[in-house]
Formats: C-alpha cells, structure tokens, sequence
C-alpha cells in the first residue's frame, strides 16, 4: 500500500477515536439524545473502515485466486495508483503472458507428436505414486486400434497386454522387442524403447513404439526404389547409343552400293554395338553373382593364415602403390566354420577398395589389419587412411550396382555383404574425412 492509503486510514482511525470520546462526554454530562446520535455516527464510520479496507483486499484475493487457478480471463481495475496493485498488474499480466505463450508451446508439441509415425506413450507419476497419462500421440492409438486415451486405468482395461509389459519392466529404462496380439489377431512384433525422466515436481516416463514390420518394408522399399534406379540408370546408358545406333544403320541398308568410308563407320558402329552389348551381358551376369550366391560350403578354416594368404595375392599391387600394410591379430590361428573361397572374396575385394581410396594420398599410404577374437564373435577390421567414404553416399555403398569408380561394376560391396550374411555374419563400415574402416563379424 502506498502512503495515500495510510495516511487515509490514519485519519479514519483519529476520526473514531475522536468521536468516542465526544460520546463518552455527552453521556457523561446527560446528553444522552446527542450521545446515542454519536453512536449511530461511530456505527456508520466503522463500517466505512470495513469497507475502505475490504475493498483493496477483496481486489487482491481476486487475482491471486485467478492466478492459482490459471483463469486470464480476469479484467484487472488498471485504475488503482498504489505500488502493490501496479506491482500486481504486472506479476498478472506476466503470468498471463506466460501461460499463453506455454499453451502456444504445447500446442507445437502435440502437433510434433502426433505427426510422428513412432507410437509415442507418455506417463506422468502423480502425488499418490499412481500413473496418469500426460499425452498420447495418434499414431500410438492407430497402432493398437484404440481411442486417444487420458486416463491410465481405461488404457489399462483395454490394452492389458502391453500396460502389464510396462509394469513387468518395473518402469524402467528398455530398449527390446515385443510381441502383442491386436485385436485378437496373430501377434506382431514391436520395437519398444523407454526412457524415465524426473523434473523438480513430477517423475515422467515414455514409450515408443515402432511397428518392426513397419520398418523392414520402409527399408525394403527403398532398397527396391534405389536399385531400380542403379538398374535403370545402367540400361539407358547402354541401349540408347545401342538404340542410336541401328537408327543410323539404316541408312546404310538403303543404300546400293557402300562407300569405303561408309563401310569403315559401318564396322565401327558394329564394334560399338558389340562393345555395349558385352557390357549389358557382364550387367546381368552380375546380377545374377549377387541374386544367386551360391551355398556357403563351410569349413573349419583357420582366418589368420586366410587373411595372410589374401595380402600375399596383392602384394605387388601394395607394392607398386607405395601402400604399406600392416597386420595384427589377437592369436597366432584363429580357426571357424567358413567357406574360404566366398570369405576370400570378401577379403580381397575389401582390400581392393582400400587400394582404390588411397589413390587421393600423395604419400603415407597405409592399410591395417586387425583379427579379434571374444567369447561370442570373430572381427576382421581393414582400415585405410584415404579419402574417407562422403557422407553424402554411405547410406548406398551396399545398394548393387552403385559405384563412384570409373570403370566399376557396383557389386563388389554388396556382393560382400551377402557373402557374410549367408554365414550368419554381418559387414559394417565407419567413415571420417581421412579414414574408412570396414568391420567384417562372425559367430564364434
């Protein structure tokens, strides 16, 4: 309160105090008409102070109750010149502000959320330990054929399989597969992935759920998408000057009699067409090396001396090259259950890359080796210190057909690839700007 106020409420005070007095006196010398007339006046401005202070105070608890309850939609009386109702104002109009622009926010996440494939489940642990639903995105309702809910104890009732999967998990932070039947279908597979988040007031946890089968035929789309693409690329560029060609070779079919100059351009364009349709035949017999891998036939085959045995083979090639090679392995022999000749391959082409990559180095080449062994799996790693793999590309560096090289076919990663699949394994790479690393795995 300002020093208005007080001083008014001084005077208010002095006021009554002052005509209590008076009053006393009168009925003390027998004016007991004009005394009781003081009494009515005393009633009077005792109610007058009621209201001088209940009016301020009543303004008082009328925002701070509109405050508590987020209620903005309260007018505040601007009128008032007293520090306390300006400061008020402002922590109002402040708030106000504040809850808006949070409301703005919110509404931007929800619509984040829900324009999310990924089913997204988000619980909030209230004051009596138990879960509320904070928010629930659409995509996760679609997945289980469910409405919006808001309330955990109905997705409980209608979701039993996958709420008690939560609480089997203790709420805790996971990262697997489920299986749940939808309903009353066969089951079907879901990558699940939670986390638990605790903030000052409130313990959050979520749940995303992915369709597993969503995923593959996503990812098998593209494959498909980006080979058709390799593919169509490849047959244009080898018929339409196939295609050009003949066209032109007509003319010579219409003619009487060929001239020697048309007889030389004639036989060039014959040896062109040959040319182009050896390289549409080496095009398709590729395809077939990668769609018909034949059958691993496994051995017990020691992998150190194999690797061994792939560095002689291109020793020259590092030699004259200026590539200097360096190999080490965790044991002497390392022995597993392969097929030599498939793995050779991999080993040789991968090498062949390294050698390919160096190109871009002027000096310091370098390739190195390292065969690991744990209790569960066998690593080959080759690393080279080239050009690195451009980010822009690794995500097709095993599509078929797709090659940055000149004169390169497009096979030999992904051939690679499928090789250490067939033996149950898996080929990986990571690439930085002036290095690239190719991780061959195996099943002990």
């Amino acid at each position: 309160m300002d020093k208005k106020f007080w001083l008014w409420l001084f005077f208010r005070l002095l006021w009554i105090f002052g005509l209590m007095l008076l009053v006393v006196f009168l009925l003390n010398h027998g004016f007991l008409f004009t005394g009781f007339f003081g009494l009515v006046i005393i009633l009077v401005s005792v109610i007058e102070l009621y209201y001088f202070f209940k009016n301020p105070f009543r303004e008082i608890q009328k925002v701070l109750s509109a405050l508590v309850h987020d209620d903005y939609s309260l007018k505040v009386n601007t009128g008032h010149h007293s520090a306390l109702f300006s400061d008020l104002e402002k922590l109002y109009c402040k708030q106000k502000g504040q809850y808006f622009d949070n409301q703005s926010i919110k509404l931007i996440y929800d619509n984040l959320l829900n324009s999310i494939s990924s089913g997204i489940l988000i619980l909030r642990k209230t004051e009596t330990e138990d879960w509320e639903i904070f928010l629930m995105n659409r995509a996760f309702a679609d997945i289980f054929q469910i409405p919006v809910y808001s309330s955990w104890n109905n997705l409980q009732r209608n979701l039993t399989e996958f709420t008690d999967k939560l609480k089997s998990i203790h709420f805790e932070e996971v990262n697997e597969t489920l299986e749940i039947s939808i309903d009353n279908s066969e089951n079907q597979t879901f990558s699940l992935k939670t986390s638990a988040i605790k903030t000052y007031a409130f313990q959050y946890y979520t749940a995303t759920l992915d369709s597993v089968q969503t995923i593959i035929e996503k990812k098998e789309k593209q494959a498909w998408f980006d080979l058709m693409q390799v593919i169509s690329h490849e047959m244009m560029n080898t018929l339409t000057p196939i295609n050009s060609l003949i066209n032109s070779m007509e003319y010579y079919t219409e003619q009487p009699r060929l001239s020697e100059e048309d007889r030389e351009d004639f036989k060039e364009s014959m040896k062109t067409i040959q040319k182009k349709t050896v390289h549409i035949l080496e095009f398709v017999e590729n395809y077939r090396k990668i769609s018909q891998l034949p059958q691993p036939k496994k051995k017990n085959t020691d992998l150190v001396k194999l690797v061994n045995t792939c560095v002689e083979m291109m020793y020259s090639v590092f030699d004259e090259k200026g590539i200097s090679v360096e190999l080490n392995s965790d044991y002497e022999e390392i022995n597993s259950f392969l097929d030599p000749v498939l793995i050779e391959r991999v080993v040789v082409n991968l090498l062949t890359n390294s050698v390919y990559s160096l190109e871009g180095r002027e000096k310091d080449r370098q390739i190195k080796i390292k065969i690991q062994k744990t209790p569960e799996r066998i690593f080959v790693g080759i690393w080279d210190n080239g050009s690195g793999i451009e980010r822009e590309i690794r995500d097709k560096v095993f599509i078929p057909f797709f090659t940055t090289r000149v004169n390169g076919a497009g096979i030999g990663l992904s051939l690679s690839k499928n090789i250490m699949e067939a033996h149950n394994g898996n080929l990986t790479f990571k690439s930085e700007p002036d290095n690239t690393e190719f991780l061959m795995s195996f099943h002990n």
